[in-house]
């Protein structure tokens, strides 16, 4: 089996100087392709992230982060021997943050393999942690030697060890640092997790996060769901939802898009609502300000994940 490494056209071979519109072209045609791989590939893709746990939101964080979703996506992508590499990586990084953590320092310098005992040892760890640690330990160790058993396992077999690898050190992670959780209330949501999650979209604080807004409405569904027990999709795609109460109004935008925030006092949680010409007329009409209390009825249309996306203003009234 012979390796292509051909994609890149040397055009110097030509002695061809007007070169750029040419390798634009050769990039545009390899757009296409890739483009065409992807669109062959997406379900799979998405049936693979499947295959890995979700484990909530864990506060405590550390380096190994970055390791642990680029793992996740090159999981997805179908790229195994990466994906175990990585986690390997992460596995180590997690132990000897979480050894520091603890107060053993020391521990630190010493080889995973001497780490993981005398943690287990001391019992600051359970065995069962221990056992998935020297696991992937010792999958990561034939990944990176590429013996030749490693290199000799079919894909299918290769997969389940990656999805185990990944798997368990999630599962690693959300037991070591879970306990470290602050408690949430519904009225501090907006600041303790959607601030949060918005900066890190910003910031794209690690390659293989999405970080869009539609994860970060799926995020924020999971997140709602296990903190709250409440399910935010509320209803099927493209149904007419309407909610009708007592907000304060936190934050009126008059530049374009024209927007207002209101405090749902009911639930303690905030909405932003779109503003038309017609809306702003209304808000001015009945005085309506920062701070000021307001009796209003909302509307919007479920997305096609069965959440309310864009809010719209349908009659308001000042009463304080």
């Amino acid at each position: 089996m012979r390796y292509f490494d051909c994609t890149k056209f040397d055009y110097k071979k030509f002695n061809i100087t007007e070169t750029s519109d040419l390798i634009e072209r050769d990039k545009a045609a390899y757009k296409h392709s890739f483009q065409q791989w992807i669109n062959s590939e997406i379900d799979n893709i998405v049936e693979r992230k499947w295959e890995i746990e979700n484990i909530g939101v864990v506060d405590e964080t550390g380096d190994f982060i970055r390791l642990i979703k680029e793992a996740e996506l090159s999981y997805s992508l179908g790229a195994y021997f990466s994906t175990i590499a990585l986690v390997g990586v992460a596995s180590e990084d997690l132990c000897r943050y979480f050894a520091e953590k603890q107060g053993h320092q020391k521990l630190t310098n010493h080889s995973q393999f001497d780490r993981i005992n005398k943690l287990n040892e001391l019992g600051i760890i359970s065995s069962s942690v221990h056992s998935k640690f020297d696991k992937i330990r010792k999958i990561r160790n034939n990944c990176l030697h590429f013996n030749d058993g490693f290199k000799s396992q079919k894909r299918d077999d290769l997969k389940i060890e990656a999805a185990s690898c990944i798997n368990d050190l999630k599962s690693i992670y959300k037991e070591l640092f879970s306990s470290f959780n602050g408690k949430y209330k519904l009225g501090t949501l907006t600041t303790s997790v959607i601030e949060d999650f918005a900066r890190q979209m910003a910031d794209q604080t690690s390659f293989g996060d999405t970080l869009n807004t539609e994860e970060f409405t799926m995020n924020l569904r999971y997140f709602m769901a296990s903190e709250f027990g409440e399910d935010i999709a509320i209803a099927d795609s493209g149904a007419q939802v309407e909610r009708t109460g007592l907000f304060v109004v936190a934050d009126i935008d008059t530049e374009d898009p024209m927007e207002i925030s209101l405090l749902d006092l009911s639930v303690g949680q905030y909405v932003i609502v779109d503003l038309s010409n017609e809306d702003m007329f209304k808000l001015n009409e009945q005085n309506v300000e920062v701070n000021c209390s307001i009796i209003a009825s909302i509307t919007s249309v479920t997305n096609h994940q069965g959440i309310t996306a864009d809010w719209h203003l349908k009659n308001v009234y000042r009463v304080k």
